[in-house]
């Protein structure tokens, strides 16, 4: 793919990215019908002094829109309108909420015989009522009067994310119904997670691949951020409060993008991420780890504003995947596309959160779920994709593997015989331990073979006593070419009766040669050791003295060497 279709490519997921914005970014109502239960919610700012009976007896004041936002932080009313409610005597209301931060909160359920009944809690109690999914579930004080209207009183809110999200007024059944779906849901996604990191760090014993304890990591960090999100976490650990389970949760999301950005940048390789982009990948990790740590260290402090400087590093690192995207794609590779239209969801959807974090849109319940969602798509379709790039990686391995050994043959190999040349026959000799014997072999007027009959068949000759020399070399013995027409075996003492000089002899002579030629050898044997240079020098001379006397004697025999120690 050239520069423009990149670049092309590059502008088609930019544009899908900002149409799932645009959708997101409409009111609830316009987008899916309400979810069952979903009340109305207006706000308005406490006023000195202002209490709660005075509030209600004008209930002027309040905004009922969507843009709870731009209100900013505070201490807010909140009016929840609904249809009156009587419960059925078996099946009780729940009140049903996102959890927010929030100091102090305190909910007055307002009944049709003017009654109003209490609940109140700080932050640091919240346990008591935050439920699966991080849903704050309050059992309404059940009375024989209709339930009218909620007023929350809330304290000390940040307004991050709304001041109050998701209110639904459900009967018990349903509640613990929805309460059951989630637990499944995160529960699956649990074991999903942890199986794909077993599975990853026995792949990695065995192959020793980076990106696979980085994907490890990446999945324990978005374990760790399910179990805070959830709200896990403080039904684990009741003690823990709100605020520092919702601070916990930052982390855990920043190092959950930091370990997925620093495995597809491990994954695709640099050749496809490239020099500039890879420096600005590893500036945007390390810049989005100190912008979670600050928020955890110094929050409630400027709260607003670490949590927009947060979302912008957030949101910078998730731009940098796209052009990475679009690289990975024009490589048109098995693996790399498959892992595009893996990520696309999970990147996708973490952008959408970073954008609803800077305020760009707004909460909605797709919205709420898509990370959780997009992320078991990826976990189920992350096997393969790892699989794939492992093979790919095999087979590269194997390759330069098989060019490395291939490279290694034709440097030991003398290219006209295919034995061994000296230099690799005296790197695999040398240094053996125990006896062994040495055979030289020399080919008798080999000079007049070329004159008479030419280099080729001179160099058919050479070739064919080579096969011979093969045919008769015990399993472990090393066959070379010394140079020339001179030839060498190099076998252990022990295998030396299973290949006499003799029978080399006797084979060399009834051999069918090349052209008709009849061709004869001189060959000098000696038995010694090789354990280093010196005893070799020693060796090769008693061999090729007996060689020198086999030709002396008139060609065409084997003579044993005379056995004397090599000196100390």
């Amino acid at each position: 793919m050239g520069f423009r279709g990149q670049v092309r490519l590059w502008f088609a997921m930019v544009a899908c990215t900002l149409m799932l914005a645009s959708l997101l970014s409409r009111p609830a109502h316009a987008q899916w019908p309400a979810p069952a239960g979903q009340a109305q919610v207006c706000v308005m700012p406490i006023g000195a002094g202002q209490s709660a009976n005075e509030v209600l007896a004008r209930t002027s004041g309040f905004d009922c829109s969507l843009n709870q936002r731009a209100h900013g932080s505070g201490d807010y009313w909140a009016l929840v309108k609904f249809t009156p409610k009587s419960p059925a005597l078996d099946d009780p209301l729940d009140l049903r909420f996102s959890s927010l931060w929030q100091d102090h909160t305190t909910i007055r359920f307002l009944y049709a015989d003017g009654q109003h009944m209490e609940v109140s809690y700080s932050q640091a109690e919240a346990s008591r009522y935050l439920t699966m999914g991080a849903i704050f579930t309050v059992p309404v004080p059940r009375r024989d009067a209709a339930l009218t209207a909620i007023l929350f009183d809330i304290r000390g809110s940040a307004n991050l994310r709304g001041i109050l999200n998701d209110v639904r007024l459900l009967p018990r059944s349903d509640s613990q119904s929805i309460t059951r779906w989630l637990v499944a849901l995160y529960a699956a996604f649990a074991g999903l997670s942890l199986g794909l990191i077993v599975y990853n760090l026995a792949v990695w014993a065995a192959l020793r691949h980076r990106f696979q304890l980085l994907y490890c990591a990446m999945m324990a960090s978005v374990m760790g951020y399910a179990f805070s999100s959830s709200g896990s976490l403080m039904l684990a650990f009741p003690s823990i409060g709100n605020l520092d389970r919702l601070k916990i949760n930052y982390v855990m999301l920043a190092l959950g993008a930091m370990m997925a950005a620093l495995f597809i940048r491990s994954f695709l390789g640099a050749k496809i991420v490239g020099r500039r982009i890879n420096r600005l990948i590893s500036a945007s990790v390390g810049a989005l780890g100190g912008m979670a740590l600050c928020f955890a260290a110094f929050t409630p402090w400027q709260i607003v504003i670490l949590d927009q400087i947060y979302f912008v590093g957030f949101l910078a690192l998730l731009i940098l995947m796209i052009p990475v995207m679009v690289k990975a794609v024009s490589r048109r590779t098995p693996y790399s596309l498959l892992f595009v239209f893996t990520w696309f969801a999970p990147l996708t959807a973490c952008l959408l959160r970073a954008l609803h974090g800077l305020a760009v849109i707004p909460y909605s319940l797709l919205l709420d779920n898509s990370t959780l969602i997009a992320l078991a798509i990826e976990a189920l379709l992350s096997s393969i994709v790892i699989t794939s790039r492992i093979k790919q990686l095999s087979m590269e391995r194997d390759k330069a593997r098989a060019e490395e050994v291939l490279a290694n043959r034709i440097a030991a190999t003398d290219s006209l015989t295919g034995l061994l040349n000296r230099r690799a026959f005296l790197e695999l000799g040398i240094g053996r331990k125990g006896f062994h014997r040495l055979i030289l072999i020399d080919i008798d007027h080999f000079k007049k073979i070329n004159d008479s009959a030419g280099h080729d068949a001179g160099d058919d000759v050479l070739r064919r006593v080579a096969q011979l020399i093969q045919l008769h070399r015990p399993g472990g013995a090393l066959a070379v070419r010394l140079g020339g027409e001179e030839f060498a075996l190099l076998m252990p003492l022990g295998q030396a009766k299973t290949c006499p000089p003799e029978d080399i002899l006797d084979t060399l002579r009834n051999a069918e040669m090349p052209m008709g030629l009849t061709v004869t050898a001189s060959l000098g044997f000696s038995d010694g050791l090789i354990g280093d240079d010196l005893d070799w020098t020693h060796l090769y001379r008693q061999a090729d003295s007996a060689l020198y006397r086999a030709k002396h004697d008139g060609r065409d025999r084997v003579c044993r060497a005379t056995y004397f120690p090599r000196a100390a």
